[in-house]
């Protein structure tokens, strides 16, 4: 057991030691495209633009599905801001009920330049069933931070920390602090 612990880690040091490769591309670092983008006159940049999210699954007792969809746009080399929507399907085999579970968020992100770091912040307002003819609008607001690995140009892997500051009853049952997430974003 210890033999393959020492291995997983060896292989997850080594990872984040190629991402520091000096000849990948991190968004910002190209000062000539920086310059030509700037005498462009301002506008809409399709380059500063991400796209990604998440999937969730979980088979077994419960049975989740989520797809979370994100779009993003770089407003510096180091400051991402974004919308998303969600949408979640749950089923309790043991009790016999499913439901539905969508909303949407708007988010912030601070990239910290060639660190594989990142701080998150965002609002989420989520819908779902609470009785049988009753739904509920929860608002959610999450802080944290997380890690990020380059894929190549200007996409990344990410694995998020988030504590939502708003947590309820309702948000408590869905998603109990701490938060884990994971996705990608795609650099267009």
């Amino acid at each position: 057991m210890l033999k393959h612990s020492l291995i997983i880690l060896a292989l997850f040091i080594s990872t984040f030691g190629f991402s520091q490769d000096e000849d990948s591309y991190v968004f910002g670092d190209d000062t000539e495209s920086s310059s030509t983008n700037s005498s462009k006159g301002g506008g809409f940049d399709w380059e500063r633009a991400t796209i990604g999210g998440g999937l969730g699954l979980s088979f077994g007792t419960l049975t989740v599905l989520e797809i979370a969809p994100n779009f993003g746009y770089y407003l510096t080399d180091n400051v991402l801001v974004g919308v998303g929507g969600r949408y979640s399907y749950y089923k309790d085999n043991v009790d016999n009920f499913s439901t539905s579970i969508y909303g949407g968020r708007v988010f912030g992100e601070y990239l910290f330049g060639k660190l594989p770091f990142l701080a998150h912040v965002e609002t989420e307002l989520i819908n779902l069933e609470w009785t049988q003819d009753v739904r509920k609008n929860i608002v959610n607001v999450y802080v944290g931070g997380g890690i990020k690995q380059r894929i190549g140009g200007r996409s990344y892997l990410y694995i998020l920390g988030l504590w939502n500051l708003n947590e309820t009853k309702e948000s408590f049952i869905l998603q109990p602090n701490p938060i884990i997430r994971g996705g990608i974003a795609i650099g267009l």
